[in-house]
């Protein structure tokens, strides 16, 4: 049997009414880009609902991560039960653009990228109105304004697509399953970290404020307290540039986006947001061990 290409390794809790659109792209995303071997592996984080079943019935193979250990930490366990040179990590409610994996390919041109950052960006089909909507778009555009204008940083792989090299993933010993830990650690033993802005990843955004306080502290406020050791910090003259760009671009998601942000950074200020609040993505620094149990079931044959 050839062995697989490329592994598309997708973390999932309770995500059984979108992975079956997202495993449908990443099948079309694959087809595109004329992969004919490919690993498709949902990590179902102790879901509760079908998650299992509905990513086996879509040709996907599904391994269960008990207990619940979060989307990143799900990685680690992709990995294990992949063979792939190539690691492709996309998130369970996000829908891969076609082209998205044929220019992550291509951003391994070069022997020497380890890891290939894709953009993120917001579901074209869903109405932005609300403040936090609207908040939610201009963080977006402003991710991708300041990706352009870095190069091989730890921080281009920040999103809900990304790339690695199975090497570049090992390097430095036994990788964190986190995407700037996984870069910093690749940059550290001499891989470059690529940014491809042509492969896009469609996400819907956030709805709540609730939401998108849980998304603040289990990134923002977990990532600085954890791992800050870890990163690169991002140079300033950048930030400062593509903020001007993006509000430019989005005036009135920039006015949200600070409203929005007052308030968050107010209820931190206050000692409201402890790390580990919510479903955990940082319960540990990149040092310490993982510890979880998986099993392993094949995916369904259709006829």
């Amino acid at each position: 049997m050839k062995p697989p290409d490329l592994a598309v390794i997708i973390p999932a809790r309770n995500e059984a009414p979108r992975i079956g659109g997202c495993l449908d792209s990443v099948h079309q995303a694959l087809e595109f880009a004329g992969v004919a071997a490919a690993e498709v592996i949902v990590v179902d984080d102790d879901s509760t609902d079908e998650t299992s079943q509905v990513a086996r019935a879509r040709g996907a193979v599904a391994i269960r991560q008990s207990p619940r250990g979060g989307p990143l930490a799900a990685w680690t366990f992709g990995v294990a039960g992949s063979s792939a040179p190539l690691l492709f990590f996309v998130d369970a409610d996000c829908l891969v653009d076609k082209a998205a994996f044929a220019a992550l390919l291509r951003g391994f041109a070069r022997p020497q990228v380890g890891v290939v950052a894709a953009r993120a960006d917001l579901d074209r089909g869903r109405t932005v109105d609300s403040l936090v909507q609207r908040s939610a778009a201009f963080s977006a555009l402003m991710m991708h304004e300041i990706k352009i204008r870095l190069a091989t940083h730890d921080f281009l792989p920040i999103g809900k697509l990304m790339a690695v090299r199975r090497e570049a993933w090992g390097s430095g010993g036994r990788p964190w399953p986190c995407d700037r830990v996984v870069a910093s650690r690749a940059r550290q033993a001499g891989w470059e970290i690529s940014y491809a802005a042509g492969a896009v990843v469609y996400y819907a955004p956030v709805e709540t404020y609730a939401d998108l306080r849980s998304d603040y502290v289990r990134t923002v406020v977990a990532h600085e307290r954890l791992c800050r050791d870890w990163f690169e910090p991002l140079p300033p003259g950048v930030v400062r540039r593509a903020a001007f760009a993006s509000l430019r671009r989005q005036p009135g998601n920039a006015a949200a986006w600070a409203v929005v942000r007052a308030r968050l950074r107010g209820e931190r200020s206050r000692g409201r947001m402890q790390a580990g609040d919510g479903y955990a993505r940082w319960d540990r620094r990149p040092d310490s061990p993982p510890g979880r149990h998986v099993t392993q079931s094949q995916p369904e044959v259709r006829a």
